[in-house]
């Protein structure tokens, strides 16, 4: 979790069954934090595994401020997530004086729901894509998004963004969301792959601390793949709270039955550092016909 600006208002439970202990006097607490000091805690990150038999239980964010983690009085946030799989089980940042989950061990994430039709899944608070398709509504992943990420020890800290770019703007902010991640289990490896429409596109990675995936016992790493091939690493030398990286897919949609067409995808990496562009390179990576061919523009 992310601790805002009031920490001293902050505590969690876990207890077992559905209820909290603010629910139900009598419920049983299996483990429970103090309140956080604001001299240590104070717009700090932290992270805690708790070791649970299977079984039912119910996770409960407190805030005596009653305005939760997130927006007035800092930015902060919380995940809950299940370290065997890394799925994410709960987040949250703007609640009341109580934000409460119950859930089970061995845990099995539910499918994906957007019930209010926003295109943001409920559960996860994130943009997930639908499989483009083809003029004759043949579904194609003829151009493949793929993200490996390897979280350090402060999990809750990363996330990212994909979002579409435009040939006149190159502001990133005005792009459209098209999928989005985060935040994440610590110290656990995620392989993430959506098929989107050939176009322009930014990605955008985000670190809480601005450190990058360099944890204080865990260092992390992600890497960027175009149909499956590796076209950048990064995350390891952040010195600012994003990193930016362009892609640009521009195979034509086929379906699933028939063969992927050759295809150039190019991308250009671009890193801001408080806003500013600090450094970039541009490079051209093709696959025509099985062979791969690797050039540097500088």
């Amino acid at each position: 979790m992310i601790l805002d600006n009031n920490p001293q208002d902050i505590a969690w439970e876990i207890t077992s069954g559905r209820k909290s202990s603010m629910q139900q006097s009598s419920a049983t607490i299996l483990r429970t934090s103090p309140y956080y000091d604001p001299d240590v805690y104070q717009q700090a990150s932290d992270t805690y595994i708790v070791c649970l038999p299977e079984g039912r239980y119910t996770f409960t964010m407190i805030d005596l401020g009653q305005d939760g983690m997130c927006c007035s009085y800092g930015e902060g946030r919380y995940t809950l997530s299940y370290k065997e799989t890394g799925e994410l089980i709960a987040r949250g940042d703007e609640f009341g004086s109580v934000d409460s989950t119950t859930f089970k061990i061995p845990y099995v994430s539910p499918n994906y729901v957007d019930y209010d039709n926003d295109g943001v899944e409920d559960r996860t608070g994130n943009v997930i894509p639908t499989i483009p398709l083809t003029n004759d509504g043949e579904p194609s992943c003829s151009n493949e998004f793929g993200l490996h990420l390897v979280t350090d020890d402060y999990g809750v800290e990363t996330t990212w963004e994909l979002r579409e770019r435009s040939s006149t703007d190159d502001n990133y902010r005005n792009g459209k969301i098209v999928a989005s991640g985060g935040p994440y289990t610590s110290d656990f490896t995620y392989d993430i792959n959506y098929c989107v429409d050939p176009g322009r596109y930014t990605f955008v990675f985000y670190d809480w601390q601005c450190d990058g995936l360099e944890g204080l016992k865990v260092n992390g790493h992600y890497t960027l793949k175009v149909n499956g091939m590796e076209v950048y690493t990064g995350g390891t030398n952040m010195t600012g709270y994003e990193e930016l990286v362009d892609l640009d897919f521009v195979n034509t949609l086929v379906g699933y039955e028939e063969p992927e067409s050759s295809g150039l995808d190019r991308y250009k990496k671009k890193v801001s550092s408080g806003g500013s562009i600090t450094s970039r390179q541009s490079l051209v990576v093709g696959v025509i016909a099985g062979l791969v061919m690797v050039a540097a523009i500088r």
